[in-house]
């Protein structure tokens, strides 16, 4: 964050408040969790449905991936795909789940990873031409989402939105300014986002996740959204042709 400060008004740059408690950002709508390939099918064809009715060119939506943590240098398959249509409505999409089975359990109490091959038409929601994905270095995201799964994800890579461009662009910083989530919302929204480490690096891969974990999960994707939002006042042009 070293050019983070540079040439920033006043209001951007003054130390936050620090208040007793803290005004963390929450997701208050409905969460739909999917666990299993048809679910995944049906969420993805609700939201097809709700683009095709939308009387907008194009749709933003909120994005972000979550994945088990790991301390060595293999990174873990993406577990968790959430997507933040509107203020109502948060989808959380398991892709990679693990599973106990009983053989393996009764012999030797091994783990198994069951790795869903993504449905075709929740493949085609990810490329849609008329939705826009925002989100910040979510291009890291549906990259790795490719590689995971084997899938493409061109269409995806050439909506994308990131929060840190725009927020550059729109409020006219230098371009070499690096922004994180946290940070947009601190400056931007005056409000915090709960990063609590042990929610962050929980079992994603479970598809049993507690409250906390969804929580944390839809409030990601629900920022990627009002960030945007809340840039898009500031755009003096079309935001549509922000890459």
């Amino acid at each position: 964050m070293a050019n983070e400060l540079l040439d920033l008004p006043l209001w951007m740059t003054e130390k936050p408040v620090i208040n007793k408690t803290k005004k963390f950002i929450q997701f208050k709508g409905q969460i739909k969790q999917c666990i299993y390939p048809n679910m995944l099918a049906s969420y993805a064809e609700e939201i097809l449905n709700k683009i095709e009715s939308s009387k907008i060119h194009k749709v933003v939506y909120g994005f972000d991936m979550e994945w088990p943590v790991t301390y060595n240098r293999k990174s873990n398959k993406t577990a968790l795909i959430q997507i933040c249509i509107d203020h109502s409505t948060c989808y959380l999409f398991h892709v990679c789940a693990l599973e106990l089975s009983f053989f393996t359990c009764y012999l030797l109490s091994y783990n198994v990873y069951h790795i869903i091959k993504l449905p075709s038409i929740f493949v085609y929601l990810i490329n849609h031409p008329r939705v826009r994905w925002s989100g910040v270095c979510i291009k890291n995201d549906f990259l790795k989402l490719g590689r995971d799964f084997n899938v493409d994800v061109s269409g995806a890579l050439s909506n994308i939105i990131d929060l840190a461009t725009y927020t550059n662009k729109v409020l006219d910083f230098d371009s070499s300014t690096t922004w994180s989530m946290a940070n947009l919302v601190q400056r931007l929204l005056k409000k915090d986002v709960n990063k609590d480490g042990n929610v962050r690096i929980s079992s994603w891969d479970n598809t049993t996740l507690d409250q906390n974990q969804h929580m944390y999960a839809a409030t990601d994707a629900f920022i990627s959204l009002i960030l945007y939002e809340h840039l898009k006042k500031f755009d003096k042009e079309d935001e549509l042709q922000i890459n």
